[in-house]
């Protein structure tokens, strides 16, 4: 029997794999892999990170695609099953992944489920951009107050929020110490019809969205809550980090048009302390720069005038009530529907009292 040559071997593995990924795209296009959530190109009205509007999005965990979500992506871009209007007044809620929440149904989130505990009836409108940061929400909103003229703003400040805003994505704002207002603009690229085309195949959505996410998210959820060290030094702020952080409390205001009445911000916590018993004392001891610096935004706001939430007690009390936990763990660290909703109660008695 004479040899099949080398090259044709080489041609027919080459096609084996071809047709294998072929078959793979083919069911997972069937299947509820995450997707739909790509960056915008810049628009010249509104060059901020957004996603593409007039959209679709499928929102899934893991490798057996757990906690499937999806929704609607509105005019702007944001995940909202309202499309926004110039000039309409209302709440504007800002924040991160926390508040886009994409790994909840919309009426479970923070901004749906304030619209439910409202008496009088108010536009609100989702601002919560994955990747954004302290610096991000500032910027953003003198887009927002230019556009939609909000009543009342709600911010979302997370673990990390001031310690990560030093660098930025394309699309965001990031510190930048020497300039007043302390921030500057990364501005979003065009990107090529190759990469867009790249990044909707299913199977590079299954790779990127669901795979990433589980090994991240386990690696940081599973380890076990540890005590604190009693000979561990505490960081400090540095003169620069003040600097910062009241430069934010300073311009916050004018950037949104508003009283600094009118300027919520609810501060997420420790929930893993609150799961081992802490009282909230305890888990500010030897606390790292990410937590002292909101600790101190919370004393700036609150000398401003602005109303401050702090999440720990209300998570604390829910969780010795119920025994249940108020995010999505262990392989998920953003809060799941008891955890939007309770904050949403807090807003809505400060808005309505």
């Amino acid at each position: 029997m004479k040899p099949v040559p080398f090259i044709t071997r080489c041609v027919a593995f080459g096609l084996g794999i071809a047709g294998t990924l072929l078959v793979l795209e083919g069911l997972l296009r069937v299947l509820p892999v995450f997707g739909g959530l790509f960056a915008a190109d810049p628009r010249p009205e509104w060059p901020i990170h957004t996603l593409i509007p007039n959209g679709q999005y499928t929102y899934s965990s893991g490798w057996n695609l757990q906690n499937v979500q999806g929704g609607r992506i509105n005019n702007y871009g944001y995940l909202s099953p309202q499309d926004y209007r110039p000039g309409s007044g209302g709440i504007a809620v800002f924040g991160d992944s926390y508040i886009e929440s994409v790994m909840n149904a919309y009426p479970d989130t923070l901004q749906g489920a304030l619209a439910e505990n409202l008496r009088t009836p108010r536009t609100i409108m989702n601002f919560g951009t994955a990747g954004a940061e302290l610096p991000h929400y500032l910027g953003a909103a003198d887009f927002v107050a230019r556009e939609f003229k909000p009543e009342w703003a709600v911010f979302l400040i997370t673990a990390g929020d001031f310690t990560r805003g030093f660098k930025a994505d394309s699309g965001y704002f990031y510190w930048k110490p020497d300039r007043d207002p302390p921030i500057a603009f990364k501005p979003e690229p065009h990107r090529s019809e190759l990469t867009k085309f790249v990044r909707s195949l299913a199977l590079v959505r299954y790779l990127r969205g669901n795979l990433s996410f589980q090994v991240g998210n386990m690696v940081q959820w599973r380890r076990n809550v540890e005590p604190p060290r009693k000979d561990c030094k505490p960081e400090v702020l540095s003169k620069q980090d003040e600097t910062l952080l009241k430069g934010f409390v300073d311009h916050l205001p004018d950037a949104l048009r508003l009283p600094p009445t009118r300027v919520v911000l609810v501060f997420d916590s420790d929930r893993k302390a609150i799961y081992a018993g802490r009282s909230q004392e305890e888990a500010l001891r030897c606390a790292p720069r990410a937590t002292l610096a909101n600790e101190r935004l919370k004393e700036l706001a609150r000398a401003h005038g602005m109303h401050v939430i702090d999440s720990y007690p209300v998570f604390q009390e829910y969780f010795r009530r119920h025994g249940l936990p108020v995010d999505r763990g262990p392989f998920d660290a953003h809060w799941n529907p008891a955890a939007h909703g309770l904050m949403a109660r807090e807003v809505a008695r400060i808005i309505e009292p």
